[in-house]
């Protein structure tokens, strides 16, 4: 596995370099690709190729740094939440950019291959107190309240989307994103559900909403320091944004720590019925 990481390295370092010295595509949407700029991206994948020439030692300090690495890709191809959007409801008008995607999605796979090596090195842990989850899927229904919230405020008419089946449907899916997905991650009915039916969407939405959104607060923070707006002139008042991105934010960290419990709790019931039947047998 370290040798796949370090593959991956060699080759999407290439890759940023060649962006960096002025050959990269015109991205779609607004920036880089990345939520960082070239180089950064360049010393990142050299960075990720030194730790994994280091010889892993033993504690938690090499598999934690490996964890730091992989949010770290995640965090930088926040837009892939935007590009999984544009590719389910194009009818939103959100600008769907296939070159941008891609590379997008060679970052997500360093982190998915830095996430696995750091599981794989990452001694056993001690299992989560059963109210994290719990506090997780409230904080989602917070998250999600509070951004409806911020939206009646400044009024439901006022939506950066097109008035289509497009944002009737991405409507839908978003109340149940912040409703009934964090309900279904932590209630006993949810383990009736196939597993990767409640999986999947809570580690996408969950991870990809804290990533991009917790880059967007940093930005803001940023421009709010530097005297500049939030989000530019987009005909919304700046306590909107001061309200609805830290709401995001909630909501995607509880929403995947209401996930990753659910996780355990099918992990622990599989578990449970291998040492029946052994006891059985």
């Amino acid at each position: 596995m370290r040798r796949a990481v370090l593959v991956w390295a060699m080759a999407y370092g290439g890759l940023r370099l060649w962006f960096a010295t002025g050959h990269a595509p015109e991205w779609k949407l607004p920036g880089n690709d990345l939520l960082i700029p070239h180089w950064v991206a360049v010393a990142g994948c050299l960075l990720t190729a030194l730790v994994m020439l280091r010889r892993p030692g033993p504690g938690r300090i090499w598999p934690r740094l490996l964890w730091v690495l992989a949010a770290g890709w995640v965090a930088a191809a926040g837009f892939i939440l935007l590009d999984l959007v544009a590719a389910v409801l194009p009818g939103l008008g959100i600008p769907f950019d296939p070159l941008g995607m891609l590379s997008r999605l060679g970052a997500v796979t360093g982190a998915v291959l830095l996430a696995r090596l750091a599981k794989r090195h990452q001694p056993d842990a001690e299992p989560w107190p059963d109210a994290v989850p719990i506090v997780g899927a409230c904080l989602a229904v917070v998250g999600c309240l509070t951004r409806l919230a911020a939206q009646a405020v400044v009024g439901f008419d006022k939506t950066p989307y097109e008035s289509n089946l497009s944002i009737l449907l991405f409507e839908g899916g978003f109340i149940l994103a912040g409703t009934l997905l964090p309900f279904l991650l932590v209630h006993k009915i949810g383990r009736y559900f196939p597993h990767r039916l409640l999986l999947v969407p809570a580690y996408t939405i969950g991870v990809g909403m804290t990533a991009y959104f917790a880059v967007g607060l940093i930005q803001m923070t940023v421009n709010a320091v530097q005297g500049k707006p939030a989000y530019g002139d987009v005909g919304l008042p700046e306590s909107f944004f001061w309200v609805a991105v830290p709401a995001y934010v909630v909501w995607g960290v509880g929403l995947t720590l209401a996930a990753r419990g659910y996780q355990g709790a099918i992990r622990k019931t599989i578990d449970s019925e291998c040492d029946l039947r052994v006891t059985q047998r």
